[in-house]
């Protein structure tokens, strides 16, 4: 999907967004507790991305189904918390399994998959998903999933996010579909909105603070930064940073690596240039959780260092501002002594 083609408001001198992209299709929230939670008659794109907010009550084993088939139709590989993939139970399944089963996870657990939806081709899906306990000191728990729906027949009409543990999702719980054709018409609304736009033109020495922005229940930040080393970032609500210890916990593997956990003051960017995005789910009454995914180098030459015999490194990690009072409006990058250089570049982009 060309996340170039996202609409925003008149940046660099456009006249109007381009809206050939995501949009809303369907979106389910629960008025009461249960253990299904379907979006049902979605007009069949040829794209999906489906967004899964749930809070729980009990343990769950969250999963997706498609068009309300609970036959041995899904394959599945996935890692639980960067672990050895899981080689039980991954054939001729009933569902896609998008995180721990069996655990409770009183907080909102979020999910975001992208899927294919080719009428005659098996529906391929890739999924990360965060969850966690309330409370400062606990790291959240990830999930990375690949998996399939063998159907070769027919599209993509019904989303289910459903529960099969002694737990249920509770009140508020929701789905989002969103869609996009191959050859998506210029016309409707786009799901991601731009809200605030920091492009570097010259030097920057020190914090650099993304401009407050409207704050919405989820974000997506693309970001490409280049500069003088690794840096930290943070978030806050009211235009404020919270700098406060003990606010943010991460789990993170670099480079395939192991899991590592972590509680600090901030969130970690491990190198001076990397590229990557990040999903945040951003509900003012629950701690903001966040799945992030980046590419990154180091500045000049030796391992992970510029040219073609240097290897990137790649990130992935989940992590949580422990904040249950307010809404994410506001960013900042920032390390003792740290030059952010011509090109930098962060985006933010949000939706209700």
């Amino acid at each position: 999907m060309a996340w170039e083609k996202l609409g925003s408001t008149t940046v660099g001198g456009a006249s109007t967004p381009v809206n050939n992209s995501w949009k809303e299709i369907g979106r389910t929230t629960l008025s009461s507790a249960g253990d299904d939670i379907t979006v049902s008659s979605l007009t069949a794109k040829d794209n999906l991305m489906i967004l899964c907010s749930t809070i729980s009550t009990g343990n769950i084993d969250g999963a997706l189904r498609f068009n309300t088939d609970t036959g041995t139709n899904y394959s599945i590989r996935r890692s639980e918390n960067g672990g050895s993939d899981v080689t039980s139970n991954t054939t001729n399944q009933t569902k896609l399994l998008l995180n721990r089963g069996h655990v409770a996870y009183p907080n909102t657990t979020f999910s975001v998959s992208d899927m294919n939806n080719i009428s005659a081709q098996e529906k391929l899906v890739i999924g990360h998903s965060i969850a966690g306990v309330n409370g400062t000191g606990t790291a959240p728990d990830r999930t990375e999933m690949v998996g399939k729906w063998a159907n070769t027949s027919a599209q993509v009409t019904s989303v289910t996010c459903n529960n099969s543990d002694s737990g249920s999702w509770d009140t508020g719980s929701e789905v989002v579909v969103l869609g996009c054709d191959n050859d998506e018409a210029d016309s409707g609304t786009n799901f991601w909105q731009e809200l605030a736009s920091t492009v570097l033109t010259a030097t920057h020495s020190g914090a650099l603070t993304i401009p407050q922005f409207t704050t919405k229940k989820y974000l997506m930040i693309r970001y490409y930064i280049n500069a003088s080393t690794d840096c930290t970032w943070k978030v806050g609500t009211g235009g404020s940073i919270d700098s406060g210890a003990n606010q943010y916990y991460s789990r993170y593997s670099n480079n395939g690596g192991g899991d590592s956990t972590l509680s600090y003051t901030s969130f970690l960017q491990h190198n001076p240039i990397v590229q990557g995005e990040v999903f945040i789910i951003n509900k003012s009454d629950k701690e903001k959780l966040m799945i992030q995914h980046e590419v990154g180098q180091n500045q000049g030459s030796g391992a992970g260092g510029s040219g073609a015999g240097n290897v990137p490194n790649r990130r992935e990690d989940v992590g949580k501002w422990a904040n249950t009072s307010g809404q994410i409006d506001t960013l900042q990058y920032n390390k003792s002594g740290v030059s952010f250089y011509a090109g930098t570049t962060i985006k933010v982009y949000g939706a209700d």
